[in-house]
């Protein structure tokens, strides 16, 4: 009778082991295309016209800095960046970062934006900068 109590409740465990299994791979699988669906734009992404690169600077390259640096623009609907909230990184890559963004230049839409932007400064080879485009505001 032990052995039939003690094979019922290893199928007991194996079964919810299972489902807990399957739970996690299907919170696992869908969380990642909810958040891809947050990050699409609504409307039609905007395209950098110029984008001169932040340069490295002295004080980050002199101490071994490197990282990521993220900041939020404003857009106008003509294409002009007119605001910039630093949002993360090591504060003189931010600095750095914020400086160069305010002279990039979008193209004409209908709306003004908001558009975050990550740079990765990485000494000893070329810098580099997406813009994760989608509009937090239209």
């Amino acid at each position: 009778m032990a052995a039939n109590s003690q094979r019922d409740v290893r199928h007991l465990l194996s079964f919810t082991f299972l489902v807990l299994s399957g739970i996690l791979f299907w919170h696992t699988l869908a969380k990642p295309s909810a958040a891809l669906q947050a990050s699409q734009p609504q409307g039609s992404v905007r395209k950098l016209k110029l984008s001169p690169p932040p340069e490295y600077p002295d004080l980050a390259r002199k101490m071994n800095i490197q990282g990521a640096a993220r900041v939020l623009l404003t857009v106008t609907a003509d294409g002009r960046v007119v605001g910039v909230k630093e949002l993360g990184g090591n504060p003189v890559l931010v600095a750095a970062l914020s400086q160069a963004v305010k002279k990039w230049k979008y193209e004409a839409a209908d709306h003004e934006s908001e558009i975050e932007v990550r740079f990765e400064f990485v000494m000893g080879i070329g810098n580099q900068h997406s813009d994760s485009a989608p509009p937090v505001r239209q």
